[in-house]
C-alpha cells in the first residue's frame, strides 16, 4: 500500500524491515513448483529417486501423454495436475476435472484413455513392489500415502522405520513411440501450509508496535556503536601512549649505553696516562 505522507529519515530502516516481514510470507506462498515433465525414449526405462523425511508421508500423481501431443493439451494437463498437487488449492488431491471440449478436439480419439504400453513401477529398497501398472493415455495415476503403503504387511509396522528412499521408474515398451510423463510428489506435512502462512502474516494493527520495537532496537544498536567507537578511540589513545613510552625508554637505553662507553673510554685513558707518569708501563 503506497502513501504520500513523508516519513522521517530515522524511520527508513524500520520501514524497510517491516516491508520485508510483510513480503516474506507472500514470497513463500509464491514459490510452489510446477510438476516435473520428462520424456522416455522407445524401449527405454527412466527412473527417479525420492526421499521422504522421517515422520512424514507423500502422495504421488502421474499422467502419461504421447510425445506428439499438442502444446495446448500438454499445458492444460500440466496446469490441472499442478492444481491437484498445490497446497491450498480447491482441487488438492481430487480427481482430474473433465477435459474441456476445446482440448478434447486436439486429442486423437483412439489415444484418449487408451492403452499406452508404458508402465509405472514404484519400489522401495528391501520391500515388495508398491505399484506396477500400465498407464492409460491422459488418465492420472494417483498413489496416496506411499509411506503407509510401504509398511503394509510388515510385522509390528508401528515400530518399523520408514525406508525414506523411493524409486519411481517409467518403462516404455513401445518400440516406435516416445512418451511424455507429467508427475509430482507432495509431502503431507505441507498440506495446509497456506493457512499457516496466512495466520503468520502481519496485520495493519501490528505495524505500530512493531515500528516502536524497531525504533528501540535501532536506538540500542546506535548506543552499542557509540560505545564501540569510544572504546576504539580509547584503545588508539592508549596505543599512542604506550608507543611514546617505548620510544622514550629505547632512547634512554641508547643514551645510557653511550654514557657507559664514554665513561669506560675516559677511565681507560686516565689509567693509561697515570701508569705512564709513574713509569709503570
Amino acid at each position: 500500500m503506497h502513501t504520500k505522507r513523508m516519513r522521517p529519515a530515522s524511520l527508513s530502516a524500520s520501514t524497510m524491515a517491516v516491508f520485508l516481514l510483510l513480503a516474506l510470507p507472500l514470497l513463500l506462498t509464491s514459490t510452489f513448483a510446477y510438476p516435473i515433465i520428462t520424456e522416455v525414449d522407445e524401449s527405454f526405462t527412466k527412473c527417479f529417486n525420492f526421499n521422504v523425511p522421517d515422520d512424514d508421508d507423500a502422495h504421488m500423481v502421474f499422467i502419461a501423454l504421447p510425445h506428439e501431443v499438442d502444446n495446448d493439451v500438454e499445458e492444460w494437463f500440466n496446469t490441472k495436475l499442478n492444481d491437484m498437487t498445490r497446497k491450498g488449492s480447491n482441487d488438492f488431491m481430487k480427481t482430474l476435472p473433465e477435459v474441456s471440449k476445446e482440448i478434447h478436439e486436439k486429442i486423437n480419439d483412439e489415444d484418449f484413455n487408451g492403452r499406452s504400453n508404458v508402465y509405472l513401477k514404484l519400489t522401495v529398497p528391501k520391500r515388495p513392489v508398491l505399484r506396477h501398472q500400465m498407464f492409460m493415455w491422459y488418465a492420472p495415476v494417483v498413489v496416496m500415502n506411499v509411506v503407509k503403503a510401504s509398511q503394509r504387511g510388515q510385522k509390528n509396522n508401528k515400530n518399523v522405520r520408514p525406508p525414506g528412499g523411493y524409486s519411481v521408474c517409467f518403462e516404455n515398451k513401445n518400440a516406435d513411440q516416445r512418451v511424455k510423463l507429467i508427475f509430482d510428489v507432495v509431502l503431507t506435512s505441507d498440506e495446509g501450509q497456506e493457512d499457516e502462512l496466512q495466520n503468520k502474516i502481519i496485520k495493519k494493527e501490528h505495524l505500530t508496535p512493531l515500528e516502536s520495537n524497531f525504533q528501540e532496537g535501532i536506538k540500542a544498536a546506535n548506543t552499542i556503536l557509540n560505545e564501540m567507537k569510544y572504546m576504539e578511540k580509547r584503545e588508539a589513545r592508549m596505543r599512542r601512549t604506550a608507543e611514546s613510552t617505548n620510544s622514550k625508554i629505547r632512547l634512554f637505553s641508547y643514551v645510557s649505553v653511550i654514557v657507559l662507553l664514554g665513561v669506560t673510554w675516559l677511565q681507560r685513558t686516565y689509567l693509561k696516562s697515570y701508569f705512564k707518569k709513574k713509569k709503570l708501563m
